[in-house]
C-alpha cells in the first residue's frame, strides 16, 4: 500500500500545532518562579525572623501563589520548592566553576615566577643508564612460574 508522504507530513504538522504543550519544564502555576525571584527574602523570613515554612506558605497563598490545580501552597510544598531552587542554583554554580577553571589555572601559571622550574623529587628521578632495565622474562618462564604456584593442586604421578 502506498501512502502520500507529503500529505502525511502536512497532517502531522497540523496536529502538532494544535497539540497541548507539555507541562514538563514549563511554568505551571508560577509558584516556583515567584519563590525563585524572592528566594533570599523568603529564606531571611525563616532564618532571621523565625517564621515557620507553614506561616510563609500561608502568606504566599493569601497573595495568590498556588500549587497544582489552584490549591493553596503548603509548608511542605514550599520547603520542597526552596530545596529544589537551592539545589539547582548550587548545580549551576558548580558547572560555572568547572567552566572557569581553565582561566584560573592559566592565571596561576602566569603568576609563577619565571626563575622557578618544576622538577621531580629526587626519589622519582631514575638514572638514565640503559643497563638498569629489568631483564626480559620469556613466556615459557612465566608459564612455569604460574604452574609452580599451583603445583600443590595437581596430582602427583
Amino acid at each position: 500500500m502506498d501512502i502520500d508522504l507529503k500529505g502525511l507530513r502536512a497532517h502531522v504538522k497540523q496536529l502538532k500545532a494544535h497539540r497541548a504543550r507539555s507541562p514538563i519544564g514549563k511554568i505551571k502555576t508560577g509558584a516556583t518562579e515567584v519563590i525563585r525571584a524572592n528566594f533570599e527574602e523568603i529564606e531571611r523570613l525563616h532564618l532571621e525572623h523565625g517564621a515557620t515554612w507553614t506561616e510563609i506558605a500561608s502568606g504566599l497563598a493569601a497573595q495568590g501563589v498556588t500549587q497544582g490545580k489552584g490549591q493553596p501552597l503548603t509548608g511542605r510544598r514550599l520547603t520542597a520548592l526552596m530545596h529544589n531552587i537551592r539545589t539547582r542554583a548550587e548545580k549551576l554554580k558548580s558547572k560555572a566553576g568547572a567552566r572557569n577553571r581553565t582561566p584560573i589555572a592559566s592565571r596561576r601559571l602566569r603568576d609563577v615566577p619565571t626563575g622557578k622550574r618544576v622538577s621531580l623529587s629526587p626519589e622519582m628521578n631514575r638514572p638514565a643508564a640503559a643497563n638498569n632495565l629489568p631483564e626480559m622474562i620469556s613466556e615459557d618462564e612465566i608459564r612455569r612460574g604460574e604452574l609452580a604456584k599451583h603445583a600443590h593442586l595437581l596430582r602427583k604421578p
